[in-house]
């Protein structure tokens, strides 16, 4: 134990009780009896005192901590931490789960070592956006409680993952980006300039939002992290979308299909692919943004790329194209989402279409559409918002279309 009595390495030791503690939910008052006063182990959990190996022994004994600071686990623990976290950071979460499960089958080891906030931090990432939200938010909560104890890159660390899982889980994107300046004060990776990006255009703040891509994409290129390179490339033609600007968004979306198809990324070849289509569709080019490849024709909506029967409806509709319906319509029938019902009940009541306008010619489904849009597709619902603008317009209601215009800006 002679590594960890000594002054630089006081907040190792603070971080080993407190955390240790904190998992095991045990009071300040519960642990320090018959050890020392509360208060005494309050400044101990906070570094601000280096206790007697005595009374370091007995509340070690008390939360049954098997300290290990031995050469060869912590070299071994820092590598396996350290290969965890590059494998998210350059294949995100591709082959990262393997490497997690040899973390948590040390778990305990790792709990009663100096890594421990590394090894929570490592817990903290792989359970990021995913659906266990328990024990996120208990990690989470747990690592809030050693904040001031953390180095700078384990800050840094921290406020990143939860700054990403904040934009993803939550409609929050103000909070999330006030997360990833936190971050910014402790370091910078693509990583973080990526999310920055991506809150500022949750935001709507599109001017930023690509100065901030294209940061994380010349990162991106020093780091030669591939993949995150055609992710960072999307996201500058995305925001060159929610700018009005198709035609060089397009070109950002064909380069990035150059890399995937490069790097034989299936995913990616299939969302750029549904991109390049949606960007044709806003141009009034209907007939190219038919021509994607049946194996690489998205079936689902995500706030980055769009169903292909969607983008094949409305194409269809812009060219006024109403025999369309009879081959699409299974494509919404088998669909339980939301907004594919809204879109097949349509299918069941043609005159709710106006093929001449080029428009769904009912106010109340319109607004439907929109709002089951609004919540995974903001371009699908700003079309969607169009549509009902000239749904206005055709039926002489001025009014209501300039304020839903208005709305736009």
């Amino acid at each position: 134990m002679k590594k960890i009595i000594n002054r630089t390495n006081g907040k190792i030791l603070g971080s080993i009780i407190k955390m240790n503690r904190l998992h095991q939910n045990m009071s300040q008052k519960a642990l320090s009896e018959g050890i020392c006063v509360s208060s005494y182990l309050s400044r101990i959990e906070n570094a601000e005192i280096i206790p007697s190996e005595q009374v370091i022994s007995e509340l070690f004994d008390a939360l049954a901590i098997h300290y290990d600071d031995s050469e060869a686990f912590l070299e071994a623990g820092e590598q396996l931490l350290k290969h965890f976290l590059e494998e998210l950071n350059f294949n995100e979460f591709s082959t990262s789960k393997q490497l997690f499960e040899a973390i948590e089958s040390q778990a305990v080891s790792f709990r009663h070592s100096p890594l421990i906030i590394d090894y929570t931090i490592a817990r903290l990432a792989f359970y990021c956006t995913r659906k266990e939200r328990d024990i996120f938010n208990e990690t989470r909560e747990l690592l809030l409680s050693v904040e001031a104890l953390m180095t700078n890159l384990q800050k840094f660390r921290f406020y990143l993952y939860d700054g990403i899982d904040h934009a993803k889980v939550y409609t929050d994107p103000a909070g999330a980006h006030e997360k990833l300046l936190s971050a910014a004060e402790y370091g910078m990776n693509g990583h973080l300039y990526y999310w920055l990006g991506f809150t500022e255009l949750e935001m709507g703040k599109t001017v930023s939002a690509f100065k901030w891509f294209d940061q994380a994409l010349n990162q991106y290129v020093d780091e030669a992290n591939l993949i995150s390179i055609i992710g960072a490339t999307e996201m500058l033609g995305m925001t060159l979308y929610h700018s009005g600007d198709y035609n060089t968004g397009l070109q950002y979306f064909e380069r990035g299909l150059k890399l995937a198809k490069k790097l034989g990324s299936p995913a990616y070849i299939t969302s750029i692919y549904s991109n390049i289509a949606w960007g044709r569709l806003c141009l009034d080019q209907y007939q190219e943004a038919l021509n994607i490849p049946e194996e690489h024709r998205q079936y689902f909506t995500t706030e980055i790329s769009i169903h292909y029967g969607i983008i094949a409806f409305l194409a269809n509709l812009g060219m006024e194209n109403p025999m369309c319906i009879h081959e699409l319509e299974p494509l919404f029938s088998q669909d339980e989402k939301p907004l594919m019902k809204q879109l097949y009940a349509l299918f069941k009541m043609p005159v709710n279409i106006n093929w001449s306008e080029k428009i769904i010619d009912h106010e109340p489904s319109l607004k439907r559409l929109i709002d089951s849009a609004s919540t995974c597709n903001s371009s699908l619902a700003h079309y969607l918002i169009q549509m009902l603008i000239r749904y206005y317009k055709s039926n002489r209601r001025y009014k209501e279309a300039l304020e839903l215009s208005e709305g736009l800006r």
